[in-house]
């Protein structure tokens, strides 16, 4: 916490409430000069008259008080931001007084909120434009994408693909730090995307032209330049080498990094597409499989679609899905197989073939899809997607 915010929360109440006050952390342990105390460097809380000492101060105690051990004209009032406990302040006002409360609650939140605009990073123009991508999208058309990245510097002819970074702790670790200078604070945001592009480069030679920004809290969006690289390559390439590509980001306040990786693009709809597939991938990967290893859209198959996926966005699945079959035999023969719930007897009776003609369809169908229908997890996908076809195709 910065001394300069605990100077500002200090004397802004006391001018407010005009009673003796100290600022103490969740141990009751007085801070320096923040306190008409005395000598006094410790205060023990309580809860509500008559209970047991409260040792814990949880962000569902924000709207509450509690007691001070020998002091029944005396309560601490616990202020939190984003469910932490920033600080305790301890003023000479009974217990009962939950109007002084309700004030002293108020006043902090509005003080804290006013320090955290003054002393937030300003982000720059990469930053901006990638989070807009990211978080809001319907406000950037194609054409205003491309002529942004090109007023940026950045060339429209390339292949690229939508790569989220979470680093976790970076947040907490380095910009939550209140009172930082907010030159501080840039400067780390532009380290560390310095970071992350140089890890990518170092690995991927020939790709250099990539927009790197900083989109909130841990995680940074890349428009990753995937000329004279394929796409397959460069994300079994990232998810191999996982551990010599991340390692240069971590350390002792950023042990975790994960990676979600959109579809490929080379239009600006395909990259707005691209980076919320990323955002999408890196959200759900974590959830279901785990955090510290990377995540590719067509990987989780038809998961992201059902949880967060538009209708274009299915639309395109089945059809990207269904263009390699191109035999109307074998997409019968899947249909039939789905439909008879994977009993390859009946489909053989329902299609009016012999039972090892389905057993050759299927084994072609996997061929052409790297899908095997016999297996529940890839039927699901394939059933999922010829709904979609029907529905949006």
């Amino acid at each position: 916490m910065s001394p300069k915010l605990f100077e500002q929360l200090f004397e802004q109440i006391k001018r407010v409430i005009t009673k003796p006050l100290a600022l103490t952390d969740e141990r009751g342990i007085i801070y320096k000069n923040f306190s008409d105390f005395g000598s006094q460097k410790q205060i023990t809380f309580r809860g509500e008259p008559g209970s047991a000492h409260y040792p814990v101060l949880t962000s569902g105690d924000s709207q509450h008080s509690f007691g001070v051990e020998g002091d029944e004209n005396s309560q601490a009032i616990p202020i939190f931001l984003e469910g932490k406990l920033l600080v305790v302040v301890v003023v000479r006002v009974p217990l009962e007084d939950t109007q002084t409360t309700q004030i002293i609650n108020s006043l902090a939140e509005l003080i804290v909120q006013q320090f955290i605009l003054t002393h937030k990073p300003k982000p720059d123009a990469v930053d901006l434009l990638l989070t807009r991508v990211a978080f809001r999208p319907q406000t950037l058309d194609p054409e205003e994408l491309s002529e942004q990245m090109t007023a940026l510097g950045f060339r429209l002819d390339l292949p690229r693909v939508a790569v989220t970074f979470e680093l976790k702790g970076f947040w907490d670790n380095y910009l939550q730090t209140l009172g930082s200078p907010l030159g501080a604070k840039e400067g780390l945001i532009e380290a560390k995307k310095r970071d992350l592009n140089q890890s990518l480069t170092s690995f991927f030679t020939k790709n250099q032209d990539n927009l790197v920004g900083f989109i909130g809290h841990d995680t940074f969006l890349i428009l990753k330049d995937l000329r004279d690289t394929d796409y397959s390559k460069f994300c079994q390439l990232l998810s191999r080498h996982y551990s010599e590509i991340t390692a240069p980001l971590k350390n002792v306040h950023i042990t975790e990094v994960t990676v979600g990786i959109g579809s490929p693009a080379s239009t600006p709809s395909g990259l707005i597409r691209s980076a919320q597939e990323a955002m999408q991938v890196l959200k759900i990967g974590q959830k279901i499989i785990g955090s510290n290893q990377t995540h590719r859209f067509d990987s989780l198959g038809v998961l992201p679609l059902l949880l967060m996926g538009n209708d274009q966005q299915k639309k395109e699945f089945s059809s990207k899905l269904f263009s390699s079959l191109e035999d109307e035999q074998l997409t019968e023969t899947l249909e039939a197989f789905i439909s008879e719930d994977l009993n390859l007897t009946q489909a053989a009776t329902k299609l009016k073939i012999h039972r090892n003609t389905v057993i050759y369809r299927l084994d072609r169908i996997q061929e052409k899809l790297g899908k095997d229908p016999r297996k529940f997890t890839d039927a699901v996908e394939l059933y999922l997607a010829s709904l979609f076809a029907k529905l949006f195709g």
